[in-house]
């Protein structure tokens, strides 16, 4: 890999996490882009190393069946990966996937979502499986995001939390299904997402649309 200032070469093994602390939001917004794997926490630039082919596996999954629904459905959008949630100078997380409804639509610029997304799924990395459950979801509930996932391939379980007025609810599912709370009427079998290979995505979809 190349150290932050391009300049000098080290060798690291993934997984790797790398941190660099002391970078301005400015700085963040100037260095990254669509093909850097970076993400702006606490003031601090995060890189992730290159994801695992489970990571990815599951991120195309769910994405299809978002958007495939949403398609459908219409009321919301959905985005991930490399697009960054700004919820104030120092943080911009850039979640597995994000949803935002319509009637928020007008937050989603060229460059960020300006403000907290409406559901986040996180899919934990093997560069560091807590991280997501250490540090961002902290601050997606002070955010007050309504709906968060936490998908933990490890350890097969998803964590969800739920807002409802100013408390967070809170379960883990290793299976059985599992509706959104933004989205009324999607859902998934947990089960699905522990399965080698996963199952087939339009089937799946076709499933839930029923």
């Amino acid at each position: 890999m190349t150290t932050w200032d391009g300049h000098m070469h080290i060798d690291i093994e993934p997984p790797y996490l790398v941190v660099k602390p002391g970078l301005s939001e400015d700085d963040f917004y100037r260095l990254a882009d669509e093909d850097c794997d970076w993400e702006y926490l606490d003031g601090r630039i995060v890189m992730h190393s290159p994801a695992s082919y489970r990571h990815e596996a599951l991120f195309s999954f769910l994405s299809f069946l978002l958007s495939g629904y949403l398609d459908t459905k219409g009321g919301a959008t959905v985005l991930g990966s490399r697009y960054p949630m700004r919820l104030d100078p120092e943080w911009s997380p850039e979640p597995d996937l994000l949803v935002v409804r319509d009637s928020r639509r007008h937050l989603l610029t060229n460059r960020c979502l300006e403000g907290p997304a409406d559901w986040v799924i996180e899919i934990a990395s093997e560069s560091d499986p807590r991280l997501d459950a250490r540090e961002k979801l902290p601050r997606y509930r002070e955010a007050g995001i309504e709906e968060i996932w936490l998908i933990n391939p490890f350890a097969h379980e998803i964590h969800i939390e739920a807002k409802h007025t100013v408390e967070y609810t809170a379960r883990g599912l290793a299976a059985g299904r599992l509706g959104s709370v933004t989205i009324p009427g999607f859902w998934i079998d947990v089960s699905w997402l522990w399965q080698e290979p996963l199952p087939s995505r339009v089937e799946c979809l076709n499933i839930v649309l029923r």
